[in-house]
This record gives C-alpha cells, sequence and structure tokens, in this order.
C-alpha cells in the first residue's frame, strides 16, 4: 500500500486524464512509475539512485575551467589568502 499527496493542479490533471481513459489512478500510477523504473534500469542517467548529481553530469559549460569562471566573476586575486 502506498499513498501519495500530490498538488492540487497534478491531481488534477491525473483526475482528468483517467476520466478520459476510463481507467483509474491506481491503474496509471502503476503503469507510469513501472515505465520509469524500467527505463533507469536500461541506462537513463536521470534515474540513478545511487549518484543523484547523475542528471547534472555534462550539463555545465566546458568551455572554461573553474579558475577562469572565478577569474572572471571575482577578480585575479580569487584564491589567495
Amino acid at each position: 500500500m502506498l499513498s501519495v499527496r500530490l498538488p492540487e493542479t497534478l491531481e488534477n490533471q491525473l483526475n482528468d486524464y483517467c476520466a478520459q481513459r476510463h481507467t483509474s489512478k491506481s491503474a496509471v500510477v502503476q503503469e507510469l512509475l513501472e515505465k520509469h523504473l524500467r527505463a533507469g534500469k536500461a541506462g537513463d542517467e536521470t534515474l540513478n539512485l545511487k549518484n543523484p548529481f547523475a542528471a547534472f553530469i555534462g550539463s555545465g559549460n566546458r568551455k572554461y575551467s573553474t579558475d577562469e569562471i572565478m577569474r572572471m566573476t571575482r577578480g585575479d586575486d580569487w584564491n589567495k589568502p
């Protein structure tokens, strides 16, 4: 047994979806959760339970190094005591 609280807007969307398809909320949630977890097993980096930051890998700007970014934003003496 699982109980989930949804924001009102999401619950309304789910209700509309279920009414249009003549299905239960439970069936929809089970199906979508199954698909989501199966996608994670297939190598989807956005669902990596061991490394929650995996979704952000490769999302940064690789044009500049950290030192260059710090110099641009804080000046040349950013790393001096």
